[in-house]
């Protein structure tokens, strides 16, 4: 509900979100302190040692997937590595409220959650929150991330990768680009209907989609959209492929390593697998 600056009621609660996940301000002691009935604000559920907490997401694609969640976690080793204070959880701020919808990648961004935003608590310039996404059918994703307050004249940035549970192949740099509210190409003009970034991935069976969030002590993350691409389309004919090398005991199939993007039909065998040989791909079967 909006409120004035002494926190009187100044209008009607907007309707209640139906297709956002929301993550209201929390910490690792208390997950669910700012968790309200009948609204998008999500439980979220802290692991022993509350360094960790996860939260179930809804798939809202025709998928309905339900197995997808995210955990957040410090990054402690950066967090070691500066001296700072560690993380505590995540406060909600919006300080700029512009109130204009939009559309990202496709997707119908309402204001109230472009607007608000999350960032690290204990704030400190230089850390990150990680966060973890698991359940995702392999496939290609693009993955949007948004800031919509217009005063951060810093910019907002952050990394997006593929890895194992541990995260251990984090991006040196940041790969989003700026995308806070604020075109910072053009001497930081407000831009009030929000500047998204989009990183496109390939997730494998067993991979996690990884996010980094950047601190700067301005600004935050408003929310992020990860949007299921379609598979590619097999056509034409397919050709054999010169230079093969069949070994019927050992039941592997070697051939030159293509230069561009190539699918391989093999038949007769069942339990395929790829492996790569110097120049060649090896081919396994059973």
């Amino acid at each position: 509900m909006p409120v004035d600056g002494e926190g009187n009621p100044t209008g009607d609660a907007p309707a209640k979100l139906t297709d956002w996940n929301v993550i209201a301000t929390w910490t690792f002691a208390e997950p669910n302190a700012n968790v309200l009935p009948d609204t998008a604000t999500l439980e979220g559920t802290a692991n022993a040692d509350g360094t960790e907490v996860t939260w179930k997401l809804t798939d809202y694609s025709s998928e309905a997937n339900k197995t997808v969640t995210v955990t957040m976690l410090d990054n402690a080793a950066l967090t070691a590595t500066l001296g700072i204070e560690p993380m505590l959880g995540q406060t909600g701020n919006n300080p700029t409220k512009e109130a204009y919808d939009a559309v990202y990648d496709g997707v119908a961004v309402p204001a109230i959650v472009k607007d608000d935003y999350l960032y690290r608590l204990a704030d400190a310039a230089g850390s990150e929150v990680l966060m973890r996404f698991a359940g995702l059918t392999p496939g290609k994703y693009n993955v949007t991330v948004f800031e919509g307050r217009t005063t951060d004249s810093n910019g907002r940035y952050g990394k997006v990768w593929v890895d194992d549970i541990t995260g251990s192949k984090e991006p040196a740099a940041e790969n989003t680009g700026n995308y806070s509210g604020v075109n910072l190409d053009v001497g930081g003009v407000a831009t009030p209907v929000g500047n998204p970034r989009t990183v496109t991935v390939d997730l494998a069976a067993g991979q996690y989609l990884w996010f980094a969030e950047m601190e700067d002590k301005s600004g935050g993350i408003s929310g992020m959209i990860i949007r299921g691409l379609p598979a590619a389309t097999l056509a034409g004919p397919y050709t054999a492929v010169s230079g093969t090398a069949v070994d019927a005991a050992a039941k592997t199939i070697t051939v030159p390593a293509p230069s561009a993007s190539t699918y391989y039909r093999v038949e007769g065998g069942t339990g395929i697998s790829i492996t790569t040989s110097a120049a060649n791909l090896v081919i396994k079967y059973q």
